[in-house]
């Protein structure tokens, strides 16, 4: 009996393995990607053309996430509960979504910017907006191969037109560049899921949609405003040579943090069960991992940008970088635990404190300290929400079983 059962064991764990590695690499393709190209741009261009294009990049994702209103994790949960129903439920997302775009658009068009640039960023944000439409049915079917192709197509044809252009790239032409390839991913994906999304023509308009989707919504915004409210003062404060910098400088950390979220993505239903105990063991291992990759980590990032980029920054950026790295580390564990006892408020309570935060040191650090303040800046917001973290322990005591799942 204990042949076939460990047989058995053994051909699960290498499904799941291999369905984990997928995901890994689908999820890990687009911020590789990015810096690839990030890296070809400043290289045969000029880093000031980046950061001219982060500048535009930066709002037409803002404007793409506020009309995801929280879509990928509602719909995969409504996916679940009702499986019969996924054509009609997405449709409905669709169309929804669709009159907050159109009012996005209307109000892009009357900020005064010159008619040509308006276009270009409405077609970018209805691209990005309509792209990432399709990530529910990728995480739904576990389509990650498809993904990592999609990716990969993506980033080697933008990759390949970057290099024939070289010189003749310019601010239009380069989110003209991206615009277009997200909607050709966007069809890509069209096709792979119509047998989902096309399956019967009954979505409609329901206001109601936005109310059942805006918890996932604002966790989701909160979350994505405290990351990012850094890189808005960076684009108003300096130029946009040193936003170039700042933004490749501040994606390897941001990168680097992501690492703790692929460690704990196998593990999350295991996390659901887990007492708060444990749940801070693991949050302990997972710090001391951090902490074990800092110097390799930070010695590899300060190689990368000084020989690649040409970037060459002060130790005080690196040694700011590590100190914004490592706190996530330890409080990653923590925000599952705040979910597993439904208390999801507390989570978006500290990511808008920690956003208003970012804004306030920002604000005051920019003008004085240049990039270097905007580092500090980051990495004293993630110690404080740290501190927000952990003053939590004793709302995440509960009977929970103490299966620790095996980390690295």
């Amino acid at each position: 009996m204990r042949g076939p059962l460990s047989a058995r064991k053994i051909a699960t764990f290498q499904r799941r393995t291999l369905t984990v590695v997928r995901s890994a690499l689908s999820n890990v393709i687009l911020p590789i990607g990015n810096l690839v190209l990030s890296f070809l741009v400043t290289k045969f261009a000029s880093v000031q053309l980046w950061g001219e294009f982060i500048e535009v990049l930066i709002f037409a994702q803002l404007g793409a996430h506020l009309v995801s209103w929280g879509n990928k994790e509602y719909l995969l949960r409504e996916f679940s509960l009702r499986p019969a129903q996924i054509s009609k439920i997405w449709q409905t997302s669709l169309i929804s979504r669709g009159v907050l775009l159109a009012g996005l658009c209307a109000v892009v068009g009357l900020l005064g910017v010159p008619t040509q640039q308006t276009i270009l960023i409405v077609v970018l944000g209805c691209g990005l907006a309509l792209y990432q439409s399709y990530d529910v049915l990728i995480l739904y079917e576990k389509d990650f191969v498809f993904s990592l192709f999609v990716e990969l197509f993506a980033v080697a044809a933008l990759s390949l037109t970057i290099v024939h252009l070289r010189e003749n790239l310019s601010l239009n032409l380069l989110v003209v560049l991206f615009a277009v390839t997200n909607l050709v991913k966007a069809a890509m994906c069209l096709r792979r899921f119509s047998h989902l999304t096309l399956q019967q023509y009954m979505g409609t308009f329901d206001i109601t949609y936005f109310s059942l989707a805006s918890p996932f919504f604002f966790l989701g915004f909160s979350g994505m405003l405290q990351s990012r409210m850094d890189l808005y003062c960076v684009s108003y404060f300096l130029s946009p040579r040193e936003v170039g910098q700042y933004q490749v400088f501040t994606s390897f950390m941001i990168y680097w943090q992501s690492i703790a979220a692929l460690i704990l993505l196998p593990f999350v239903k295991n996390l659901y069960r887990l007492r708060d105990d444990t749940i801070l063991k693991i949050s302990t291992r997972l710090f001391l991992f951090g902490v074990f990759l800092l110097v390799p980590l930070l010695v590899l990032i300060q190689a990368i940008l000084s020989g690649l980029y040409h970037f060459h920054l002060s130790s005080s950026f690196f040694l700011f970088g590590g100190l914004f790295v490592l706190p996530t580390y330890l409080y990653l564990p923590m925000i599952y635990a705040l979910y597993k006892v439904s208390l999801q408020s507390v989570v978006l309570t500290i990511n808008v404190l920690g956003a208003v935060m970012s804004f306030c040191l920002n604000w005051l650090l920019l003008p004085r300290l240049g990039m270097l303040g905007g580092v500090m800046a980051g990495a004293a917001v993630q110690w404080l929400m740290l501190i927000a973290y952990l003053t939590q322990r004793k709302a995440l005591k509960g009977g929970y079983t103490d299966v620790v799942p095996e980390l690295p």
